[in-house]
């Protein structure tokens, strides 16, 4: 089996990432996505999110917060519709002032 992990430099403070992944009202901006439950508050462990996607945001997207290390780490179950599941760790690592490495796996 081949295990692939997507790591890119981003021009960005971990600080700024870990908030676009970790703050359920930015993580539904950016992915287009609607909110329809989460904490009005950072993800933490144990927490559940669930995003409308799709068409008319009719398809649900489902986290389920297995771990959150603020700006360095956050782990999620995610079920997608029609039965498709993911475990999904999103690592930040700060390189420079301005930079982050973020790798998804």
């Amino acid at each position: 089996m081949l295990h692939v992990c997507p790591t890119e430099v981003v021009r960005a403070r971990a600080e700024r990432v870990w908030v676009l992944v970790a703050t359920p009202t930015e993580l539904a901006q950016w992915t287009e996505t609607r909110l329809i439950e989460a904490p009005a508050r950072e993800l933490r462990p144990g927490d559940r999110l669930v995003l409308g996607a799709g068409i008319g945001h009719a398809m649900k997207v489902i986290f389920e917060v297995q771990d959150a290390v603020p700006l360095h780490r956050l782990a999620i179950h995610i079920r997608l519709p029609f039965g498709v599941t993911n475990d999904e760790v999103i690592e930040i690592a700060p390189i420079g002032v301005d930079a982050c490495r973020v790798t998804f796996n």
